[in-house]
């Protein structure tokens, strides 16, 4: 157990100085900052506050806004399965069954990382707008009503979520889009490092972009059921029932999948470390 906490520290230690890991961040602040600005610019426009948790509700369940925030997410893991030039020291010392199991949980950990980042982004800033509390806003309120779409044609933003505001308060909202997100993130990373098991880096991006691309197009022509990006959005499946849960069971269930393929995968590849690790 000490050789797998070793391993998920080292990770941390090792990618959180990467270049490439920052970039993903500020790739992902930097789309969440672009959706933010039409909701706020909306909210300040009607000179009533917003609740500071429900920019992150809007936000995070816009389609096109989740279409490009996975980018940032992705250029974080790009480098799984994450083998530099200590690996043969590694497997010697922890074998091949706690490096895999160290390396899945770094993305597992990562990805809440990346999703309370983006949570923590919106709410600071939306602190300069709102309140705190378990209320919905009028303006948001206005927005989920907007049926002719006015006002997000204007301000490039959609909530059209009406019954999520009827059936949970700010923070269940909050609660539940912040673990459907985490969740998305989770089954992407585990798919990514799972087909660069298998295949490579590259074809194990091509695969997990793919997908994503996939289920956006299903999304977009209605296809929610079917589609994993869809069933990211849990106002897709808000109707007074608990039947969300299911795509929560549904990802959970694919990132337990994805975990045992990676445990058999490990025990036959061959390993080509690249360039040394600093320090």
């Amino acid at each position: 157990m000490g050789s797998f906490a070793v391993i998920i520290k080292g990770m941390f230690w090792q990618e959180q100085r990467s270049g490439r890991v920052i970039m993903g961040y500020l790739l992902g602040y930097a789309i969440m900052g672009y959706w933010m600005s039409g909701f706020l610019r909306y909210a300040a426009d009607t000179g009533e506050p917003i609740n500071i948790l429900e920019t992150f509700c809007v936000v995070e369940q816009h389609y096109v806004n989740m279409l490009f925030l996975v980018l940032g997410w992705l250029l974080v893991v790009a480098d799984a399965p994450f083998m530099k030039g200590n690996i043969y020291l590694l497997l010697y010392r922890c074998g091949r069954k706690r490096w895999n199991m160290g390396m899945l949980f770094y993305i597992l950990m990562q990805a809440f990382l990346y999703t309370a980042a983006m949570a923590v982004f919106t709410i600071i800033i939306s602190s300069f707008f709102g309140f705190a509390g378990n209320m919905w806003s009028s303006p948001l309120y206005s927005l989920a009503l907007d049926a002719t779409n006015s006002i997000g044609v204007r301000y490039n933003i959609t909530f059209p979520w009406l019954a999520m505001m009827k059936t949970m308060s700010v923070p269940q909202a909050f609660a539940v889009t912040f673990l459907f997100l985490y969740l998305y993130l989770a089954f992407m990373g585990a798919l990514l490092y799972a087909a660069a098991l298998l295949f490579s880096g590259i074809v194990g991006m091509a695969v997990v972009m793919g997908g994503h691309l996939a289920g956006y197009l299903r999304m977009m022509d209605g296809y929610t059921e079917t589609s994993l990006l869809a069933r990211a959005v849990p106002g897709n499946f808000i109707d007074g029932t608990l039947s969300y849960w299911q795509s929560a069971v549904l990802f959970l269930g694919l990132i337990a999948v994805l975990m045992v393929l990676s445990s058999v995968l490990v025990k036959k590849m061959e390993f080509q470390p690249g360039k040394e690790i600093d320090g």
